[in-house]
């Protein structure tokens, strides 16, 4: 028996494919959802074994620590460092490896967290949206968290409203 559906019937099968097919294809333009999974995300991480928040809001997560008689990197420090740059969604943005940063041009939550560990230690810093931006906008009170950081579609884009997590690997450090 040849059964034959009748085009009345493929109609809404058809709508339903294109409908999945047009959904797949759509970017997160609602960035305000995108805010909230962030917020709560940083709510639950900041109970998580070892974690530890700082008034400002950071949260970190010292993994290793085997030199903690060296000095601290300080505000005009330079630190020689390996790290990785992920989301929440576990997308990863960017790994560097010896690369020389001097801290006062990073982003306010990098940099806080680098006070946190000595040398050739190992942190994981959980950065909110607000002490991840551009530290000029940081200081004049516009973070920036809500424009994000690169080109939507670019090889390197953080979306408006991002945690920052940087596993982060202190190689060297200068300027003590």
């Amino acid at each position: 028996m040849d059964r034959k559906i009748s085009r009345a019937a493929r109609h809404p099968l058809i709508y339903i494919v294109i409908a999945l097919f047009a959904l797949a294809g759509c970017k997160q333009n609602n960035w305000i959802d995108w805010k909230t999974q962030n917020e709560i995300w940083l709510q639950a991480n900041k109970s998580k074994p070892g974690v530890k928040s700082t008034d400002s809001g950071l949260q970190y997560k010292v993994i290793a620590d085997p030199t903690p008689q060296d000095a601290l990197p300080n505000s005009t420090s330079t630190v020689v460092c390996d790290y990785t740059l992920r989301l929440i969604n576990g997308c990863e943005i960017e790994t560097a490896n010896n690369v020389s940063l001097y801290l006062p041009q990073m982003i306010p939550g990098f940099i806080e967290g680098c006070h946190k560990i000595h040398n050739n230690g190992d942190i994981e810093l959980y950065i909110p949206a607000y002490l991840g931006y551009d530290a000029d906008k940081y200081d004049s009170g516009s973070y920036g968290e809500a424009e994000g950081s690169g080109t939507e579609g670019g090889t390197v884009y953080i979306p408006p409203y991002s945690t920052l997590i940087f596993t982060v690997h202190i190689c060297g450090v200068s300027g003590n």
